[in-house]
């Protein structure tokens, strides 16, 4: 299965284009809308989430965020579903697919045992916090956060090895 990490808009542009069996992981904030997604009769399965993109419940001076940080409660439904992926393709995305959708996408392509491909279309940054949880909801071990762009593909992620 192909992976694809993405912002929202590439998400819409994604789905549009799918042609093949296809689920989405839409993450949004807790003080957002759900993303409006185009309706294509090859997207199979859609999962939302709701998670902020905090690691801290407070900022460098100390001043409180005033959003809650992500739980292990926000991640529920995740093993389900992606236990019972069958599709060709997931599209993960999160406002800007760098820090969110790439931790829960890290974390499904290890549960996955690295079999499929984790592709992305600019520089990431995979929140830890959520990796972490995204690894709990999956009754995996967290593993290293080490993924980097294979220097032949300029879009696809592998794991290092450390």
């Amino acid at each position: 299965m192909r992976i694809e990490i993405c912002s929202r808009t590439e998400a819409a542009a994604l789905i549009e284009a799918a042609q093949a069996p296809t689920s989405v992981l839409s993450i949004t904030s807790t003080d957002e809308a759900d993303a409006v997604l185009p309706c294509n009769p090859n997207v199979e399965t859609i999962l939302r989430l709701r998670l902020n993109d905090l690691t801290e419940a407070y900022d460098e001076e100390g001043i409180p965020y005033g959003r809650p940080l992500p739980a292990l409660s926000d991640l529920s439904g995740l093993k389900a579903f992606v236990s019972g992926l069958r599709s060709e393709c997931l599209i993960v995305h999160c406002w800007e697919g760098v820090s969110r959708s790439a931790a829960v996408a890290a974390a499904i392509c290890e549960a996955r045992g690295f079999r499929d491909t984790l592709r992305t279309r600019q520089r990431f940054s995979p929140n830890p916090l959520i990796y972490s949880l995204a690894c709990r909801a999956l009754g995996i071990a967290e593993g290293d956060l080490c993924y980097a762009f294979d220097p032949n593909d300029p879009f696809r992620l592998v794991k290092q090895v450390r």
